[in-house]
């Protein structure tokens, strides 16, 4: 794979992997095949940090991924963290995915109940339109697709977004693919776009094909999408923390008409309470 031309971001960057995860390491032993990181000299967890001065740091942790925290906020002051992972899906279907972590309800899987971390919805469009773009050639196979903002970490100070590369082993293992995630996320970090309008998203399914749509067909930027399984948590704390926690600001609602059910009048209720602009997907 070619070298990209880098022009070194303006924010401090951090980019996590488990060393459980095979995902993960595939993902990050790409980058430092491809990207002049070098060894800071320092550790996390007892690993090497490796570093592209003076913005991205490289750290590998010995927990899972979805409950790495330890001191990355004291040791890094990181202004976004990207976490690179395994995707899981009974499907087996192979894809490609991208989303913000919360829990909107309980806390199964790393972070806390009710909390939604910081996000930036427009690194997640610039990096998934520059996935699109890069993995023309293995569409056929994999598909790109958000989605709904599920698990933690959810508490560091930095946004955080997951990419992620599944859903069985042999993707996980994956060079060619990991090489596509790893080309996209640099691309993504060191030549970023923004996007002015931005939407949180409400209703619909895990993997959002509507709102996936808004991503690439639209000058929309996406925050977290709330699906319809998780709607019963959605209450005005949880919106007031979406607004909040966005690195720009939200005025927006894309509202999956169909996929609202019994909560269809609590939603929009909530929704017109906060002088969102809702649009119908």
């Amino acid at each position: 794979m070619g070298k990209l031309k880098m022009r070194q971001p303006k924010l401090k960057t951090l980019i996590v992997d488990s060393l459980n995860d095979p995902a993960g390491t595939n993902i990050r032993e790409r980058l430092l095949e491809a990207f002049p990181f070098e060894d800071s000299g320092k550790a996390f967890d007892g690993n090497p940090v490796y570093v592209i001065e003076p913005e991205i740091s490289l750290v590998s942790s010995r927990q899972g991924i979805v409950f790495v925290n330890g001191n990355l906020d004291e040791e890094f002051r990181a202004d976004r963290s990207v976490f690179i992972s395994r995707h899981y899906a009974e499907s087996g279907i192979p894809s490609l995915t991208a989303h913000f972590t919360g829990n909107f309800g309980k806390a199964d899987f790393g972070g806390n109940p009710g909390e939604i971390s910081k996000f930036s919805p427009s690194l997640l469009k610039t990096y998934m339109q520059d996935l699109r773009s890069i993995a023309q050639d293995i569409t056929s196979t994999y598909n790109i697709t958000l989605e709904a903002t599920h698990h933690g970490p959810t508490s560091l100070n930095s946004s955080i977004l997951f990419v992620e590369l599944g859903s069985t082993d042999t993707q996980w293992r994956d060079v060619r693919a990991a090489q596509k995630i790893s080309e996209a996320l640099m691309m993504a970090l060191c030549s970023p776009k923004s996007f002015n309008k931005c939407a949180v998203c409400v209703g619909g399914t895990h993997y959002p094909e509507k709102f996936n749509e808004y991503l690439f067909n639209s000058e929309y930027a996406l925050g977290p999408i709330v699906p319809k399984y998780a709607l019963e948590y959605f209450t005005p704390e949880i919106l007031k923390q979406i607004l909040e926690k966005s690195d720009q600001p939200i005025k927006n609602a894309l509202v999956d008409r169909k996929g609202l059910g019994k909560f269809k009048d609590v939603v929009l209720r909530i929704l017109d309470d906060f002088q969102l602009e809702r649009e119908y997907a």
